[in-house]
């Protein structure tokens, strides 16, 4: 009897798979992933892809132009940045600054005139004095400004003879902004002597072209104070001449040394189109969006402008490496070559457009606009309308396309009810969104390992950015895939060929998405129509080309060209997108606070980033079926587990590869020396601006040096340690020590034990004057003089019902509240004065009416001298302790340093 030849078996109980050799397992997955990293590869080369600088000083040969040179604008970062260094408000640096700037401009129009066609060109030094109120992280911030100084310059139409007072083209004009001082902790290369550089090679540019032609002008604001809350932006668009004939604004700042600026912030179409004419376009509604809801710590000028202005416009930064933003490694070493290239012919083209061929008067402010560059190729600008038009369209498409789907399968072999073919989509549309759901959530649990007790790891991905794909990645595909195996498993009707059925319901999850995103109104509601739309398209394409031809065996349904045009093309577009969040965000938890779980929150990014980039391996995991399935899940589990021990093992020492800091990388620490003038006190603060591991060393090291025990003081209830820096006190926790032990010890020429008595003056001074009160309002109304030579912020904190003030523009709230007023005096300015009217408590009336009732208000001051950029400190018995300090702390630090004193005045 002759036997028959077993053939091959390629159907299941789940339906078709492909034949499970170990050959084509390979050949399938390594087809899918290699497309995926073509997409990863082709969207890095355009990320951060930038221009070279030009060679050329300033002429463009081939256009017979002046145009933008980096190397220009490179020249005047150095001066400002290591010439001059941190250009505080208040300080010399300051002077030195504005001087530099004016002396520039001047320059530029002594050598712009007599040339054919140059524009008028006026320039103003405005310095202001105002108040306003800010309020920024849920907290009100109280601000008061006095001669903070302004360089403003104007490039307008050429005078014309025959009609010299016919000056029309100066009424509408555009408004470019940037700012020269810079924060407490930083020299300020690129934040943002970036953008005061940009702006004057872009008049230098400007300066020399024929202007007879241009429609509007363009003013040049650089502003002089916007670390301080922005008040020299506010002082000009409230207070100067010209603030009126402002129509628009373009807004340049950064917090970061590399890459491509982004538009980040629009409010009209008419300025993103604007924007449109750029040569190297990167920006997108999305990170308008995100902006928006406050998620980035972080606030511009453009706010002024908008606020008070109310003017439409765009703001610009570059952001790329903001690992060394605001602090003392913002320095020129680290701006990278191009980078100033790109913002500067971005600028120059947005300008230019804008004075040449704009319509100013007709800009509306709209957030109904959707924008976004293709891998910095090209600019994409539509309104709303159209928007929805195309997101909805693309919706009906694809459920039309759904509809042909279950009809085909209810006609073929073999036989399924319509309803059974519908539930079996709702069960995998449903499981596509729990895997998203599920590869956010499962890499949480690998940051609560990092960060437990045991493991003490935390942070471990700070120092690259790609390092939290390699910690979270696995556990996310983990989430992705074991929601699939799960679906296996629950019953009810399921698809025939799984692979098949999950490629259409991938289609129809990002449909319904689109759909419900859209009528949310949301722009950002454009990616997932992205998706929506290439999925919609794969599968049409699988359905026409890529699908194997009818055989008596049943194949595979989705072709290997159907997963090589979807996994390059979705990694592609997304790679791009997520790029530019890891980018922002990775950096942005080395200052999100100490309270902030920032572990859990890359967990859930890198989850997100994993599960899109990875979306066509979810159709792929089923063409083997679910015991290949399986050998995956247990695959990826123990690849986190190596990875985990490799952490542990790597974050153990500061030269360990998962140690989170290091020189370019590293912790932000705040160190202050208080000298509490009430209580004699004089301490030491140490605060860190992320809960990231490792404090414990410096604190140790610290206890050591100065022979005493820290004492633990956190954020919330330690606020007036720092109210130097409010309201970003908020944010730090550390500790406290004290120093009078130390300076005993150690201390010469002591005039006495009181160590306050060795203090070297000029002391901060705070009195009444003008001080009167009415029985019958039982409201007592004085002015408070506040006078701090030597000093630059003030800080003015009380309680108190406040029912009348000089704060301009703000009415003080309707009850008993604490009250925080920040000052700052621009440079040559010793004092202030705030005017009050406060309702006296009913039991405290009668001492009012005979003058006996005081209100305490805690003032700070700190001190102008420059520890960070000089050294400098005011020395107690011959002792500098922020020196002391400074020698104990480890290299993978970087400190912004204060000196402060504080005194209670009962007045």
């Amino acid at each position: 009897m002759t036997g028959r030849t077993a053939k091959p078996n390629f159907f299941s109980m789940n339906g078709p798979e492909e034949k499970r050799t170990r050959r084509n397992i390979l050949l399938s997955w390594s087809i899918v992933v290699l497309s995926i990293f073509c997409g990863i590869s082709m969207a890095s080369y355009f990320h951060y892809k930038i221009p070279s600088p030009t060679n050329h000083l300033g002429y463009n040969t081939k256009t017979g132009l002046s145009d933008f040179s980096e190397n220009n604008a490179m020249n005047i970062i150095s001066h400002l940045s290591d010439t001059i260094g941190y250009r505080i408000v208040g300080t010399i640096e300051e002077k030195q600054s504005y001087e530099y700037i004016h002396d520039l401009v001047r320059q530029y129009k002594k050598e712009a005139q007599g040339n054919m066609g140059s524009p008028k060109f006026d320039i103003w030094v405005q310095q202001g004095s105002s108040s306003h109120r800010f309020d920024i992280m849920d907290k009100m911030v109280l601000k008061a400004y006095t001669n903070v100084t302004n360089i403003i310059v104007r490039l307008s139409c050429p005078l014309d003879p025959q009609h010299p007072d016919d000056r029309s083209c100066e009424d509408n004009a555009v408004l470019l902004n940037s700012h020269f001082d810079t924060t407490l902790g930083s020299p300020g290369a690129t934040d943002d002597g970036s953008g005061t550089a940009v702006m004057l090679d872009v008049i230098r540019v400007l300066s020399r072209r024929d202007w007879t032609s241009y429609k509007n002008s363009i003013v040049f604001l650089f502003n002089g104070a916007e670390e301080s809350l922005q008040d020299a932006s506010h002082a000009f668009i409230t207070m100067h001449e010209i603030k009126d004939t402002i129509k628009c604004v373009v807004n340049i700042d950064a917090c970061g040394t590399t890459g491509r600026e982004i538009l980040f912030q629009a409010n009209s179409h008419e300025m993103v189109e604007a924007y449109k004419q750029v040569p190297y376009p990167h920006g997108t509604v999305m990170a308008n969006d995100v902006f928006r809801t406050g998620l980035i710590l972080s606030d511009t000028d453009f706010r002024q402008f908008v606020q008070y202005g109310n003017l439409t416009g765009i703001d610009m930064a570059i952001y790329k490496n903001s690992y060394i933003y605001h602090t003392d490694l913002d320095i020129p070493k680290y701006l990278q070559p191009g980078s100033i290239q790109h913002l500067g012919e971005n600028t120059l083209a947005i300008v230019n457009y804008l004075a040449q061929n704009g319509t100013l008067t007709s800009i509306e402010p709209s957030s109904s606009v959707v924008f976004f560059d293709f891998q910095g190729l090209f600019f994409v600008v539509y309104s709303w309308t159209t928007a929805y038009t195309i997101q909805m369209g693309t919706v009906l498409l694809s459920f039309a396309y759904f509809a042909f789907i279950v009809t085909k399968t209810h006609r073929s072999s073999p036989y399924r009810s319509v309803s059974h073919i519908l539930i079996s989509y709702v069960k995998s549309t449903l499981s596509v969104l729990f895997s998203m759901i599920s590869s956010m959530i499962l890499p949480i649990s690998v940051a609560l390992v990092l960060t437990s007790n045991v493991f003490n790891r935390h942070m471990a991905w700070f120092r690259h950015e790609w390092y939290g794909a390699l910690m979270f990645g696995p556990m996310a595909l983990v989430g992705s895939y074991g929601v699939q195996y799960l679906f296996y498993l629950f019953p009810g009707p399921e698809h025939f060929d799984m692979e098949y059925g999950t490629l259409t319901s991938q289609m129809l999850f990002f449909a319904l998405s689109t759909a419900v995103t859209t009528q949310t109104g949301v722009a950002s509601s454009y990616i997932f129509w992205m998706f929506n739309f290439v999925l919609l398209v794969i599968c049409v394409l699988n359905e026409l080309f890529f699908r194997p031809a009818p055989s008596k065996v049943y194949m595979p349904q989705v072709g290997h060209g159907a997963y090589v045009l979807c996994a390059a093309t979705l990694s592609m577009l997304y790679t791009d997108y997520a790029f530019a969040l890891v980018d922002i965000f990775v950096p942005l938890t080395g200052r999100m606070g100490v309270d902030t779980p920032v572990d859990i929150i890359i967990a859930i990014i890198y989850g997100m980033i994993t599960y899109m980039i990875s979306l066509s391996t979810l159709v792929h995991i089923h063409r083997f079926g679910k015991r290949v399935l399986k050998k995956i899940l247990i695959l990826l589990l123990l690849t986190e587990v190596a990875v985990l021990t490799a952490v542990y093992g790597g974050g153990r020492h500061a030269d360990g590869w998962a140690f989170p800091y290091d020189t370019l990388h590293p912790k932000r620490l705040f160190v202050q020396q208080l000298k509490n003038l009430t209580s004699g006190e004089i301490t030491v603060g140490v605060a860190q601006a992320d809960h990231g591991p490792y404090i414990q060393t410096v604190i140790d090291g610290l206890e050591h040096k100065l022979g005493v025990e820290a004492e633990s003081r956190d954020a919330i209830s330690n606020m007036n340690d720092w109210d130097s820096i409010y309201p970003f006190s908020a944010f730090l926790g550390g500790y406290r020590f004290d120093v009078a032990p130390y300076i005993r010890q150690h201390g010469q020429s002591l005039k006495s034990t009181d160590l306050i008595d060795s203090l070297t003056g000029p002391f901060p001074e705070v009195k009444v004057v003008n001080d009167s009160y009415d029985p019958e309002t039982a409201i007592r109304s004085f002015s408070i003089l506040c006078l701090s030579p030597s000093y630059t912020w003030t800080v003015l904190a009380f309680d108190g019902h406040v029912v009348g003030w000089s704060i301009a523009g703000e009415e003080p709230l309707k009850r008993p509240a604490h009250y925080v007023v920040r000052h700052v005096s621009g440079y040559g300015n010793d004092g202030w004065s705030l005017d009050l009217s406060i309702k006296v408590p009913e039991q405290d009336r009668p001492k009012a009416a005979r003058g006996e009732w005081k209100m305490p208000f805690e003032f700070t001051a700190l001190e102008k001298e420059g520890f960070a950029s000089r050294g400098e400190e005011r020395l107690i018995g011959g002792i500098g302790i922020m020196s002391v300090v400074q020698d104990s702390l480890p290299d993978w630090t970087s400190t912004t340093w204060l000196s402060s004193v504080v005194q209670v005045w009962d007045l």
